[in-house]
């Protein structure tokens, strides 16, 4: 029995066996979505970190800290000027935290989703991150 069929079996005997895994891999898909995503003919592959990892919770603590500090200045009769470059930077951040590992692609993960040419692979992470049932 595999990973994936452990964690669909509807009885488990210790909490740890309702735990969700620490990462799981998304299969990128291409832009037009209808199969694999290669480079240099070998299919693209992102280990992605579950949402109740440290890494996870780390990360969506800090964006809604920023969130929280822009609401606070903005009340306060400050508004805060943030750039496209700052919402990109902010998402990336995020996604290179939940991010454990690209296989495929010569490029780091901070480069992959602060570049928005790329986005149609940055919205599949996200999604993928989002669905604990990835996991």
């Amino acid at each position: 029995m595999n990973q994936n069929d452990q964690n669909t079996n509807t009885t488990a005997s210790t909490i740890a066996d309702l735990e969700a895994r620490d990462t799981a891999w998304l299969e990128v898909q291409n832009k037009k979505d209808d199969g694999p995503l290669l480079f240099n003919g070998r299919p693209v592959r992102i280990e992605v970190r579950s949402p109740g990892t440290r890494e996870a919770l780390s990360a969506q603590h800090r964006q809604e800290q920023a969130n929280t500090a822009k609401t606070f200045a903005a009340m306060r009769g400050k508004p805060v000027k943030e750039t496209v470059d700052d919402k990109i930077a902010q998402s990336a951040d995020k996604l290179t935290a939940v991010t454990a590992n690209i296989d495929g692609l010569p490029v780091t993960a901070t480069e992959l989703y602060s570049n928005p040419k790329l986005g149609y692979i940055t919205e599949q992470v996200a999604k993928f991150h989002g669905d604990w049932a990835n996991f």
